[in-house]
């Protein structure tokens, strides 16, 4: 069976570092990842891609559900694979409890050196808001949107050079008056992925010729990463 990777730009660095380490022989197809922001531009993306492969029997997915962006796809000729998770930081965490564990002590935006260098993120938007309201309606605006929020944790995906990023979080996180924490990331739910064995607990294979839809998923409704979070 052909397989290929429909993946994030965001976690470029970190499935890269994983293909290399499993030999993965899989061909990767890159989305871009401002997409996120918009459900429908991402699920758009996404049908034309698998649309267009040619000779691919098996898909996968290396995406979250990221606000069920999944549902409505048409696997057409594909299998595809897509991690049981509700988005990218769960599979840089390594699973849903992990996550659930590192934000017990308070909200926790969370950063990569992939989310800081996408299309659009958090600190370019901020700089955008501030060159045009100025520093104390900027901070009225970004206190209100990340009311919910304690911390800005940076994940040691083990993928970059994490102290040459710290000074530029620790910039942002002042600036968005976020305590910094690091957070240690794992890729085992990556290699998984890229290597199998792709388990019902894990992972969700959809078989060809059918639509995607919020049973295939196990919801009953939209899982949404907060409007803020890039």
């Amino acid at each position: 069976m052909q397989t290929v990777i429909l993946a994030c730009n965001t976690i470029r660095d970190e499935l890269e570092k994983a293909a290399s380490e499993t030999a993965c022989p899989y061909g990767f197809i890159w989305i871009e990842s401002g997409l996120h922001l918009v459900t429908e531009s991402l699920r758009r993306r996404l049908q034309e891609e698998l649309d267009r492969m040619n000779g691919a029997s098996r898909v996968l997915m290396a995406f979250g559900l990221c606000g069920n962006a999944v549902a409505g796809l048409k696997s057409g000729s594909h299998q595809l694979v897509i991690p049981r998770a509700d988005d990218c930081i769960t599979l840089l965490l390594g699973s849903r409890e992990d996550r659930e564990l590192c934000s017990r002590q308070g909200g926790i935006y969370f950063l990569t050196k992939g989310w800081l260098e996408g299309e659009v993120n958090i600190w370019e938007e901020y700089r955008t808001v501030l060159a045009k309201f100025g520093p104390k309606k900027t901070d009225m605006i970004y206190k209100k949107m990340l009311a919910h929020y304690k911390f800005l944790g940076l994940i040691d995906t083990g993928a970059y050079d994490l102290p040459g990023l710290v000074p530029h979080v620790s910039e942002i996180s002042a600036a968005l008056n976020l305590e910094l924490i690091i957070l240690k990331g794992t890729d085992r739910y990556l290699k998984r992925l890229l290597s199998g064995p792709w388990d019902e607990d894990h992972f969700i294979i959809i078989p060809p010729s059918t639509t995607i839809d919020l049973s295939h998923l196990g919801l009953d409704c939209a899982i949404c990463r907060p409007s803020v979070q890039v």
